[in-house]
């Protein structure tokens, strides 16, 4: 009997408890929330940090275009101003290179701050800080339109920006403002940028077939014809020779169009019988250009 009595009890002893009956049951499922809670927290905030990593690099991004639109926009009206300064020494006969830059009116020297295109002008209220005499405001309106399509086509093909165009601009504007002023451009800066455009384009030769080369003699000897009679200069003729070559028969004519409507409205408006065709032929291929970079 006391040994029946001792073997249950045993047996007794042995027998194992219900998991599901654990009293550590609670605290499990509690750690459980905790690492859900904390892994969603994790979740939550590294989704934040690659939000701001991408914002971060678009602010980066835009900034970084916008300093290169910055920087094309001054070296467009650097350009522009060049352009200007070098078209008013010929048209008045003044050397190059001395004297420096200098106030029209008061005949003194502007300071280095004065030269900075767009700056200088809007740093001295318009007027000459010496003699405050008026500066002319077409000046400064050209160097921020040349410096916005200098941008522009900076700012459209940051890594391969047209170069090509932006040269053509510019010897065109040269060109264009020298004719203005003096009705007479220098042979070297004419016949030396049209050289240099021919040989970047060199493949436009090849590019060009028979009925071109056949339509570009016929309006040559036209042009010739004109010039003879003083209807065209000489610089006309060349222009409009590297214009036909560089971009077809097709679009020299829209071009072409351009400038004789530009040209119609000019004498409609002033009635100026002599016009620099140059300027005209600049506008012509500008505005075109300037809208479809």
């Amino acid at each position: 009997m006391y040994v029946l009595l001792c073997a249950n009890l045993l047996t007794a002893s042995t027998i194992s408890i219900p998991r599901e009956n654990c009293s550590h049951k609670a605290p499990c499922i509690e750690y459980h929330a905790f690492m859900a809670s904390v892994k969603s927290i994790f979740n939550f905030f590294l989704h934040k940090a690659n939000f701001f990593k991408h914002f971060a690099t678009l602010v980066i991004e835009v900034i970084i275009l916008l300093l290169i639109f910055l920087i094309a926009f001054f070296i467009g009206a650097f350009l522009a101003s060049f352009a200007g300064c070098v078209a008013w020494r010929f048209a008045n006969n003044v050397p190059q290179t001395i004297p420096r830059s200098f106030c029209e009116n008061c005949k003194h020297a502007l300071c280095f701050w004065q030269l900075i295109p767009v700056v200088g002008y809007l740093l001295q209220g318009g007027r000459c800080a010496f003699c405050k005499h008026k500066i002319p405001g077409h000046e400064t309106l050209i160097e921020i339109v040349f410096g916005l399509f200098c941008g522009k086509i900076f700012w459209l093909h940051p890594d391969s920006p047209n170069l090509l165009t932006l040269f053509l601009s510019a010897w065109l504007l040269f060109l264009a403002w020298t004719d203005a002023l003096k009705f007479c451009v220098p042979a070297f800066s004419l016949y030396g940028g049209g050289a240099l455009l021919l040989l970047f384009r060199i493949d436009a030769l090849a590019q060009r077939t028979a009925i071109d080369w056949c339509f570009f003699l016929l309006l040559f000897c036209l042009m010739r014809i004109f010039e003879q009679k003083q209807m065209f200069g000489a610089a006309d003729t060349f222009v409009c020779s590297i214009l036909i070559v560089l971009f077809g028969i097709q679009n020299f004519c829209v071009l072409l169009f351009l400038s004789c409507c530009l040209i119609i409205l000019h004498y409609a408006l002033f009635r100026q019988k002599m016009l620099p065709l140059c300027s005209y032929l600049f506008f012509g291929y500008f505005f075109p250009q300037a809208i479809n970079v």
